[in-house]
């Protein structure tokens, strides 16, 4: 890991101040990250991406070292949170059924065709729509961090969600079906 963030790097000055760098905060940071994680692997992975953002990052870094070189260290507990963080989000979204979970069928044919038909009308529908309501009712993603995943404000993922909701509801009538009921 050490040797790919080194190679981000272009200057041998830049080399040694991240090694410096390195030296001085990997145990702080994973320490950081193991008692936000609870898992000591997922604590490597957190200080290792931690670091990794600080090389592509540098020219950030040397803004902050020269004009006060105490400033990294809290810089750099806020970057291995912050991965942390996602971490954790990410594991939250992946998190899976327990063992004895048995999943429930679908009531005949009609049930599994009714799904098929309703995520193809959702495949169908203009892309601007589409991938909003994938993240937010597939991916179980919040309006922010959709937001942030296609950069657009929570507000303007808000409104294409109420709007491709209002044209899938559309689509679905077209099909015969009812909103609100169970046709």
């Amino acid at each position: 890991m050490l040797a790919v963030c080194l190679s981000v790097l272009g200057e041998q000055s830049d080399k040694d101040l991240f090694l410096e760098f390195f030296s001085r905060y990997e145990k702080k940071l994973y320490h950081v990250a193991l008692s936000i994680l609870q898992d000591p692997t997922l604590a490597e992975d957190a200080v290792q991406e931690a670091f990794l953002r600080v090389a592509r990052h540098f020219k950030t870094f040397k803004k902050i070292f020269e004009k006060s070189c105490q400033e990294i260290g809290p810089w750099a507990v806020t970057i291995v949170k912050n991965v942390s963080i996602d971490i954790l989000r990410k594991r939250g979204r992946e998190a899976a059924f327990p063992e004895e979970w048995d999943p429930p069928s679908p009531v005949g044919v009609e049930a599994e065709t009714g799904y098929d038909r309703l995520v193809a009308l959702i495949r169908s529908m203009p892309e601007t729509y589409r991938q909003v309501l994938e993240m937010k009712f597939v991916l179980e993603m919040k309006d922010r961090e959709i937001g942030k995943a296609l950069g657009l404000s929570a507000d303007a993922v808000s409104q294409r969600v109420r709007r491709g909701r209002k044209l899938l509801i559309e689509k679905l009538r077209e099909e015969g079906y009812e909103y609100g009921s169970g046709k």
